[in-house]
């Protein structure tokens, strides 16, 4: 990652017209994609960390921006051969079909409201034209042909501002309706498996587990299959990575996609433990319990808890749980980091 020099605000180069429409076109992007996926974060629960998605893309977008504008500027070189022709050709190619897809995701929005290829096309074009842009916007010092280094710099730090887009809204499409069903299954069958290595009778009736011979059940989909932790926990392990994670290309870029796969680990496996926990809880305080405090208080009764019911609580716990667990891991992958770049 380029670092501006001490002096560079002094002798700060201004960026060009170009450059400055190519940001402002941007920002109406993003305004526009905030519009799209408001409708799946005002209507999925498991969506709703989308409403942090613009100001934390943004954040991180100013937090490097020191590091961003000298290459934006021609302020600092970085040495290695121009990018090549081809590839520059390429990089065009791909951003203006970007361009396009974004136009057309944006009027299909406008005339037939919202919809699963309006999203994905909003999306994707949008995480293209930043990328693009960040990548084709590069200049150098004395009108020299910016070497590759450079330019693929500037796209290494435009990534997260314009990838986190993704999980906010088009995850919901690729990857959440496709591995609902099979994460229900896998839980359930896992959490079936835990209990009856603990002494527990029970059978399974899809994904309902019932205790014997009490007849007590509970059903995980009640409980949450785990797809509202696994989507939000990528989404903050792909802003803990993006902020915290420190080296160089590709060690850092290899340990942030770590620090996702680890986010993906974290939350199935402690939402499994929640899961055991709630089945645990139900076969000795009953069905219902779970939609109680611990007090047994009803939602809206006099006195009920501030933590909300015991399903609630262990699911937030369960949340808390899975990001300390992923800070912890931030100086980890670090010290991993540093310690290949002793070797």
């Amino acid at each position: 990652m380029a670092e501006a020099s001490p002096d560079s605000g002094k002798n700060s180069l201004a960026i060009s017209r170009e450059t400055l429409g190519l940001g402002v076109i941007i920002l109406m992007m993003m305004v526009f994609a905030t519009w799209d996926q408001w409708a799946i974060w005002s209507t999925k629960e498991d969506y709703t960390f989308g409403y942090l998605v613009p100001a934390f893309s943004i954040y991180v977008f100013w937090e490097r921006w020191v590091n961003l504008r000298p290459l934006l500027t021609g302020e600092t070189s970085l040495p290695g051969t121009p990018t090549r022709p081809w590839l520059l050709n390429v990089a065009r190619s791909l951003t203006f079909f970007c361009v396009m897809s974004f136009a057309l995701g944006s009027a299909w929005r406008a005339i037939f409201g919202t919809g699963s290829l309006s999203t994905l096309a909003i999306a994707f074009g949008l995480m293209g034209c930043l990328l693009g842009f960040a990548f084709l916007s590069v200049r150098s010092a004395n009108a020299m042909e910016p070497s590759s280094r450079m330019r693929w710099n500037a796209l290494g730090l435009c990534l997260f501002p314009a990838a986190i887009w993704i999980i906010s809204g088009p995850f919901l499409y690729l990857v959440d309706n496709q591995i609902k069903a099979p994460l229900l299954e896998f839980v359930t069958e896992v959490v079936a498996g835990l209990l009856r290595i603990g002494g527990y009778t029970i059978s399974l009736r899809a994904n309902v587990i019932v205790f014997l011979p009490s007849g007590e059940q509970v059903g995980i989909a009640d409980a949450c299959s785990g797809i509202r932790s696994l989507s939000a926990c990528i989404f903050v392990g792909s802003f803990l990575g993006a902020l915290w994670i420190e080296g160089r290309f590709p060690g850092v870029f290899i340990r942030r996609i770590l620090m996702i796969a680890l986010s993906a680990f974290a939350a199935i496996v402690l939402n499994i433990a929640r899961n055991t926990y709630l089945a645990i809880y139900v076969s000795s305080h009953g069905a219902g319990a779970i939609d109680r405090d611990y007090a047994g208080l009803e939602p809206g009764q006099a006195g009920f808890s501030s933590f909300g019911t015991v399903h609630d609580f262990a699911g937030n716990a369960a949340m808390v749980a899975t990001f300390v667990v992923l800070i912890a891991c931030v100086p980890l992958l670090n010290r991993l980091g540093s310690s290949r770049v002793k070797a």
